[in-house]
């Protein structure tokens, strides 16, 4: 079976866990005895191949490329997203789809391509199976945080602009959550009506390393990620500061999306006990920390960090927001709390830092092992392609 898949980016071109997600997937396909074909957004036009996978690189009729949204002004940015929107597919794509006649076309992030690309699949009556990995039909920003706070409803402009997404989604034969909430949210807004519905976790590069004990006496909490207010870091610096115990650390891995807020943090909470350490592998932070707290203020979608830290045998601190709660099962890989208390944040750390290092946890990463979630794509791909009356599905 040949699966033609869409993602917004694709190797080398990685911003976050979608891309490494999507290259998991293609690369299991392959293992799997598939044929997986990645169409991804690019600054210019090229074919590759990326371990077994072939890849069209696409430039993309729009302002910039997706992959520079970071360095355009605001203005620019919403221009490019109502043309997003109402995008019409060049017609590289159209050349690609009949050139390699693909069974099925899998869509994953689509800024860049738009939803167009889910009506040129129905032109050639192709059946299309659509993988949530943002807020991107709900939420131009991709995120539906704004302003310190998640949107619980969208806005009257990310209505506007969501007009064709949502129109067109009715027609999808089946649509995957990366997690249950994120699934919910677009059903709650009227999407993907229809559609079989399916949850199917992220697959994350994890198997159980060796136990690696910390050399010192005291208890060190890790923070991981992107420095920025949606990660909830300052909600987590303001929570530590406030403990009393001394024979503990927190080592926050990270750069700052902006230089500017990364000072503010380390001017505004200088405490001893704090070593910011910027970037990191994986393999160069967890077998320094005890606990790693993930204190995300947006609603995650998934959180592929919380099996890569268990995967370390590291348990988790998590926030309750969006899709988190999902990964955690409570005292056996790690901690919920309230992010929007910061004393419940503080008499959490207290008590777990007792605790930590003197209890047993339990890692089951194999339910986000590459085989496991590449099974699950390959069984849903087979039940749609076999079914001709896509309600029958549901």
């Amino acid at each position: 079976m040949k699966i033609l898949i869409f993602n917004t980016l694709y190797y080398p071109n990685i911003t976050g866990g979608a891309e490494k997600s999507v290259q998991l997937l293609a690369e299991g396909l392959v293992k799997a005895n598939y044929t997986p074909i990645i169409v991804s957004s690019s600054d210019q036009t090229s074919v590759s191949y990326v371990n077994g996978v072939k890849v069209y690189y696409v430039k993309t009729s729009n302002l910039y490329w997706a992959f520079h949204a970071k360095r355009e002004p605001n203005h620019k940015k919403y221009i490019w997203h109502i043309l997003d929107a109402y995008n019409p597919l060049n017609n590289q794509i159209e050349k690609i789809l009949k050139y390699e006649r693909p069974d099925l076309v899998h869509t994953n992030n689509l800024a860049g391509f738009s939803v167009s690309v889910w009506k040129l699949a129905q032109k050639y009556k192709i059946k299309i199976i659509h993988t949530l990995r943002d807020y991107y039909l709900l939420c131009p920003s991709l995120t539906m945080f704004k302003n310190g706070h998640n949107c619980d409803r969208q806005c009257r402009t990310c209505q506007m602009l969501s007009i064709p997404k949502k129109m067109l989604s009715q027609n999808i034969d089946a649509v995957v959550g990366i997690s249950q909430y994120i699934l919910e949210k677009h059903c709650k807004e009227g999407y993907f009506l229809d559609s079989k519905k399916d949850i199917i976790f992220n697959s994350v590069s994890t198997r159980l390393s060796e136990i690696k004990e910390n050399p010192t006496g005291e208890t060190v909490v890790g923070f991981v990620g992107t420095l920025t207010p949606s990660k909830g870091i300052e909600t987590l610096l303001k929570g530590f500061v406030k403990l009393e115990q001394e024979d503990v650390k927190l080592y926050v891995y990270g750069k700052g999306a902006e230089p500017n807020y990364e000072s503010y943090l380390k001017k505004t909470y200088s405490d001893d006990r704090i070593d910011f350490k910027g970037f990191r592998n994986a393999e160069n932070i967890y077998g320094n920390i005890d606990l790693l707290v993930v204190p995300s203020l947006w609603n995650e979608p998934f959180g592929r960090i919380v099996p890569e830290a268990n995967s370390f045998h590291v348990p988790v601190l998590a926030s309750s927001k969006g899709g988190l709660p999902e990964l955690i099962k409570v005292g056996e890989n790690g901690y919920l709390f309230d992010v929007d208390n910061v004393n419940e944040l503080t008499e959490k750390l207290s008590t777990l830092i007792k605790e930590v290092k003197s209890r047993t946890f339990s890692f089951d990463v194999e339910m986000f092992s590459q085989e496991k979630i590449t099974r699950q794509y390959v069984e849903l791909f087979e039940r749609v392609s076999m079914v001709d009356d896509k309600k029958s599905l549901v």
